[in-house]
């Protein structure tokens, strides 16, 4: 525990500060009746930084930028805690300054909607025309109840089919078959005792065994009781967002 002497020097240094910030806002008239969100400084920093990053041309055929809907199949998309991408930001007219204190985002496509932000000519809507506001319906976030739930998985809706035709069960049950397999022969390799075999396994696999350490990490800590739930957009759990925990009943595999 802290000194009493040095325990009031940080509560008059550090946490006070923001308190006399807070009541200034609540006793000066300045036209807002509460402070801006603190996510909003953050969204405005991450829009500006992907409006100049270089886009590969051909865009991949895996990416699938629709700005009208406001979603993409991109992999930065998918992590993105503001659900944008360079795609879609260079897909549309740079906003204003007003934009990044006005926009909101809903729980259903197109996820921002401003009157400002405008589709560029090439993708079909003229300069002129209205932007992406939502006008066929569609609830915003503050405008729903806290308790309402989604009857569908979004995310099921905007995955791509794999190059081959393959199902997504026949697409994972692959993946599975060829762990599984591969696993038994690295337990064939143990009796040879080759360090050669040993260091290949872990620079080779480095990927791979940092996404299985997360995943089960995620796992652990969800099961564990009084313990906190991990972060989403943590960077130490962005790999293992998709990865749902097993119910607390169901056996390891052995």
């Amino acid at each position: 525990m802290p000194r009493c002497d040095l325990l009031a020097w940080i509560l008059v240094t550090k946490l006070a500060p923001t308190y006399y910030i807070k009541l200034d806002h609540l006793l000066i008239p300045n036209g807002r009746y509460r402070e801006l969100c603190s996510w909003r400084r953050e969204f405005k920093k991450t829009w500006r930084n992907l409006e100049t990053r270089e886009i590969t041309m051909p865009i991949n055929d895996a990416y699938r930028p629709d700005a009208k809907n406001w979603i993409c199949t991109c992999p930065f998309f998918v992590t993105s805690r503001f659900l944008i991408c360079k795609h879609l930001v260079q897909r549309v007219h740079r906003p204003p300054p007003t934009f990044f204190l006005e926009v909101k985002r809903y729980r259903s496509p197109p996820f921002w909607r401003h009157n400002s932000l405008k589709i560029l000519d090439e993708s079909g809507v003229s300069e002129e025309g209205a932007g992406i506001a939502g006008a066929e319906g569609g609830d915003d976030d503050d405008e729903r109840s806290d308790g309402e739930d989604e009857d569908f998985d979004e995310d099921n809706r905007f995955v791509p089919i794999t190059d081959d035709g393959q199902t997504f069960e026949e697409a994972f049950d692959d993946n599975i078959d060829l762990v599984t397999e591969f696993l038994a022969g690295l337990k064939f390799q143990v009796q040879f005792r080759d360090q050669r075999m040993l260091n290949t396994l872990e620079r080779e696999g480095a990927g791979f065994f940092r996404l299985a350490r997360a995943c089960l990490d995620k796992e652990k800590r969800l099961k564990r009781h009084g313990s906190h739930a991990p972060s989403t957009w943590d960077k130490s759990t962005t790999t293992s967002m998709f990865y749902r925990s097993r119910p607390a009943d169901v056996e390891r595999l052995t």
